[in-house]
């Protein structure tokens, strides 16, 4: 990993401008390796100026728009998929759902009598999931002396200041052999090409990483998991797109992001460059 001290302009990706709250126009550079991009911001700048959005979708409590509408539903369809996968060492795994937002998915799994407990550092959010009765902490270190089984963070490794920190951390959360789902955007996909600066998963300054598969992959390598499977998110692709377009005020946005969506996931078939993916891995030490 780097340090913003160490990106060089040899280094640099693009610069993207905070269309959902600030307005400020925010850098990105990659590693030397190309593998990781980070963006460029003062390391004590007060990030949670940043998340001031009514209309933040992982800690909205109900649609606004049309393209609200579709992402509630994008997220409803999805809750079976990740249910799924966390429940590929046993049935009923004890887990934990780390930036967990409002805790839809965890009302989803409590519902489904599986035992849960979620992280998530939103004040806001952590009053509406205990409303749903659901065991929230706000901090990895408060969590009770509970080992899981499975650790998920659904698009939040992005957010973190230090990545590498992070995993260690809820490493020491997980039993040998637990599995640890990560879903991260792609910033090799097409769909990202494509839009580039405007590439709505870029959300910057909100987005702190930038990841590609191989980057995500050799930061987990470095602190004892293996890559066990990793499953393309291909909604995602459209609905990033969509709001990509929108971001560009092009023409019939809705109808650009079929056909960007669909080229992305074609190409993500042949050289694995998805929108978004999951990756699953096993704690091996």
């Amino acid at each position: 990993m780097f340090h913003v001290k160490q990106m060089k302009n040899n280094n640099y990706y693009c610069t993207a401008k905070d269309r959902e709250c600030s307005g400020e126009l925010f850098s990105i550079y990659f590693n030397k390796e190309y593998s990781v991009a980070r963006t460029k911001i003062d390391q004590d700048e007060d990030m949670y100026r940043f998340y001031e959005i009514n209309n933040y979708h992982s800690h909205q409590v109900s649609p606004n728009t049309v393209t609200d509408m579709v992402y509630f539903i994008c997220r409803r369809i999805m809750m079976l998929f990740k249910q799924r996968i966390i429940q590929t060492k046993s049935k009923n795994p004890q887990s934990l759902d780390y930036g967990c937002g409002n805790g839809d998915f965890l009302k989803y799994l409590q519902d489904k009598k599986i035992n849960v407990t979620g992280v998530e550092k939103s004040l806001s959010s952590q009053r509406i999931c205990k409303q749903k009765g659901l065991r929230v902490f706000s901090t990895v270190k408060d969590l009770p002396s509970t080992n899981y089984d499975a650790i998920t963070l659904w698009h939040v490794l992005e957010h973190v200041s230090d990545p590498q920190k992070c995993i260690q951390a809820l490493s020491e959360k997980l039993t040998t052999g637990g599995i640890l789902v990560v879903a991260v955007p792609n910033i090799q996909s097409a769909d990202s090409q494509f839009f580039k600066e405007e590439w709505a998963a870029l959300d910057v300054p909100r987005h702190l990483w930038h990841f590609t598969p191989k980057g995500l992959v050799d930061i987990l390598k470095t602190q004892g998991f293996d890559l066990f499977k990793k499953t393309p998110l291909l909604l995602d692709a459209y609905y990033i797109s969509l709001l990509s377009a929108r971001r560009k005020k092009m023409f019939f946005p809705w109808a650009l992001a079929l056909a960007v969506g669909t080229i992305s996931n074609i190409l993500g078939f042949f050289n694995k460059n998805y929108s978004s993916s999951v990756f699953v891995f096993k704690k091996t030490a």
